[in-house]
């Protein structure tokens, strides 16, 4: 990279590059959401939180986020001010002040960014259930629930010098210290996606539909400039031609140096969602079969030199190289991508999409009037059964079934796991060796027993009667039921 130099203080990599008298710089971690559990959904955001809430107050322009991957503190001024921000994150990261835990969990409850309701997480939880990026689907049982042994575990664990770096555009600042924990990076789980041997179909509670493809080959350049054409075409029949939609726009997310997931997600009027997931799903298709045009490649590199040329492209190339240096994953400088692109055929992105053919995933969400794509068959976000396996049966009381159709439910304990019918008549299963967490209800008198693949059960004795509560907590293995939280909030588990 020109201009650009690598240097390490404290052990920690830093990325330096002039060009402006002020300094704006960020310390990146390679943590976030993917790396929780059910259990521990938010703890990576709260950790964020305190660091920053043990930092004295400042006129500073600084700021820190959490990403499903990444964890981020950030800040533009003069270099002295920014070194001493970055020193005091690493400073209050060694040693968080606890004593504000509740008070930053409230903070994050009305913050409200812990629920999953956008199209991509969808996406990632109908390949990946309820880990790796997949939890982004779901609020968890609320920050209220965490520790503090939980919450220090994993700042001890992930807020470390081996799984972090610094980026700085502008003067470095004189002396700056990086006084982090030591630790290496820790090994990342990578989560192993459900079982597909073709294209799918699903419905989601998500607004918006979305395509998710899969590649081994993360640097693939005919990928790259292959969804660039799709999301072109798609912008061009969905909105421009047809009026049907807003803006059409993609995510890439690497998993793994060999795992990499790309949505692509497309917005739609109301009542008009079936039409956009249907050519959506109709120019992909079309793509893999025909490919693209030589102009709509040329297209696409033009658009990735215009962004080359951007005045804030050397701190986007900044950015990146220091979140991969923090994650562990191999760098591209831009001029080797743009070069990489610049090399691409018709014939390779044809190759390149065809490739990815196998392992799509179309979200439609489930108010859609569309019975999906000819041919492609529908799998269900969550576990589902074709019936209720044998075992003990629990009901509400008859009067009540009578007269209120959602108590028309059922519930089955067996040695094998759980299920219950819910009020629509489909059955959810969820394997006692698949349970992710059971959350005590907010009353303390039942529970709700959560699916790794995104099934939830709420078992309440004013539903089923105190037997079945005792039938499913006898059941259960003891490591997945969480306490009561230190201020019970309203249930947050996903519903199915």
């Amino acid at each position: 990279m020109a201009g650009v130099q690598r240097t390490r203080i404290d052990g920690v990599p830093v990325f330096t590059a002039g060009g402006r008298q002020r300094t704006t710089a960020a310390l990146v971690f390679g943590v976030g959401l993917r790396d929780e559990t059910f259990a521990t959904i938010e703890v990576t955001h709260l950790v964020e939180h305190l660091a920053m809430a043990a930092l004295p107050r400042t006129h500073l322009r600084c700021n820190a986020v959490t990403d499903v991957d990444s964890t981020a503190f950030f800040a533009t001024g003069r270099p002295e001010a920014v070194g001493a921000f970055l020193e005091g994150v690493c400073r209050a990261l060694a040693d968080l002040p606890t004593g504000r835990l509740a008070a930053e969990a409230g903070v994050l409850q009305a913050e409200g960014c812990g629920t999953g309701s956008s199209t991509v997480s969808a996406l990632w939880a109908a390949r990946y259930g309820l880990t790796g990026p997949g939890l982004t689907v779901s609020a968890g049982p609320g920050p209220e629930h965490l520790d503090e042994e939980t919450v220090r575990a994993h700042a001890a664990r992930w807020f470390v010098r081996g799984n972090a770096a610094v980026w700085c555009h502008g003067p470095l600042p004189e002396g700056l210290r990086l006084p982090l924990p030591a630790g290496p990076r820790p090994v990342r789980h990578v989560p192993v996606p459900r079982p597909q041997d073709g294209p799918v179909w699903t419905r989601t509670d998500a607004p918006g539909v979305g395509l998710l493809l899969a590649t081994a080959a993360p640097g693939d350049a005919a990928l790259a400039v292959g969804v660039g054409v799709l999301e072109e075409r798609v912008r061009e029949r969905a909105r421009h031609a047809s009026g049907l939609s807003y803006a059409v726009d993609s995510l890439t997310l690497d998993l793994a140096a060999d795992r990499r997931e790309v949505a692509v997600v497309v917005d739609a009027r109301t009542g008009r969602d079936g039409e956009v997931a249907d050519l959506l799903w109709r120019t992909f298709a079309q793509l893999c079969a025909d490919g693209p045009t030589p102009e709509e490649v040329a297209h696409a590199v033009a658009g990735l030199e215009a962004e080359h040329d951007d005045e804030d492209a050397a701190g986007t190339e900044l950015a990146d190289a220091a979140y991969c240096a923090a994650v562990g994953l191999p760098f591209r400088a831009a001029a080797d991508t743009l070069a990489a692109w610049r090399a691409v055929t018709p014939a390779a992105v044809t190759a390149a999409l065809r490739g990815t053919e196998p392992t799509a995933v179309l979200a439609v969400p489930d108010t859609a009037s569309w019975d999906g794509p000819a041919g492609v068959p529908r799998r269900p976000l969550c576990g589902t059964l074709p019936e209720l396996p044998a075992g003990t049966v629990f009901r509400p009381r008859l009067l009540r079934r009578l007269l209120d159709p959602a108590a028309r439910v059922a519930l089955v304990v067996s040695d094998d796991g759980l299920a219950h019918t819910d009020a629509d008549g489909d059955v959810h299963g969820i394997p006692w060796a698949r349970v992710e967490a059971v959350v005590p209800t907010e009353d303390g008198r039942g529970v709700s027993v959560v699916g790794r693949d995104l099934c939830g059960v709420r078992v309440h004795p004013d539903l089923y009667g105190r037997r079945a509560v005792a039938a499913v907590t006898g059941r259960v293995p003891a490591a997945v039921v969480l306490p009561r939280p230190r201020a019970a909030e309203p249930d947050t588990v996903p519903a199915g």
